[in-house]
């Protein structure tokens, strides 16, 4: 239930907030990776911190681009035998006391799926354009942050996020190649998280492992 997923985010991104850094395009892992034979990929979660100041849209929105965003990760990552994906009822059975703190919860997660660590994504912003291909009001807008967390010691391995406006091309005259890539079009929220999640799924370490 995203109720759960809401506390999980309360604790894995505590100290972010549940929110996404600034910068729209960053990653960061460790020097020396540990070798993974699985990954359980959580369901994404949706920010409880600022949910008194989110509209009742606001939070429909997150609800559905949470729910798309599980979509293509079971896409790019379900038919693959190194990465485990938990839906929300799985989730919600292996965490019986969802209060736990961060290790508590990964440790727990961990033994339920045998898997060395949980890759985590919380979703904070999903706006969807308003307008057409051509002619927008109000362009789309998503943000996400994701964090591979090892289930031994609650070390985070690899983090990355994406968080973009999309903006007309004579505001941003160095996104020139980005544009072209997409059409010269204002995209829909969808076309937006997708682009944004492949692209930061492109950097995973382990993802290129597997693609050897």
């Amino acid at each position: 239930m995203r109720r759960l997923l809401s506390v999980l985010c309360l604790f894995f991104f505590s100290l972010n907030g549940c929110s996404s850094p600034d910068s729209s395009e960053s990653a960061k892992e460790l020097e020396s990776l540990p070798e993974l034979s699985c990954v359980a990929v959580l369901p994404t979660a949706v920010p409880v911190s600022s949910s008194d100041t989110l509209t009742m849209t606001q939070k429909m929105d997150l609800k559905e681009g949470a729910a798309y965003l599980d979509s293509i990760l079971t896409e790019e990552l379900g038919s693959r035998t190194q990465f485990e994906i938990l839906t929300e009822n799985q989730l919600d059975a292996i965490l019986g006391d969802p209060w736990g703190g961060r290790l508590q919860q990964v440790r727990t997660i961990g033994k339920a799926t045998r898997c060395e660590a949980v890759l985590v994504t919380s979703l904070s912003k999903y706006r969807q354009r308003v307008g057409s291909t051509m002619s927008i009001e109000t362009s789309a807008a998503a943000a996400f942050s994701m964090e591979l967390i090892s289930v031994e010691d609650g070390v985070v391995f690899w983090t990355t996020s994406f968080d973009e406006t999309q903006k007309a091309l004579f505001e941003d005259i160095f996104s020139y190649n980005k544009a072209e890539k997409r059409g010269f079009k204002w995209l829909t929220v969808e076309e937006l998280s997708r682009d944004g999640m492949t692209s930061r799924l492109n950097e995973f370490p382990y993802f290129q492992e597997v693609d050897e």
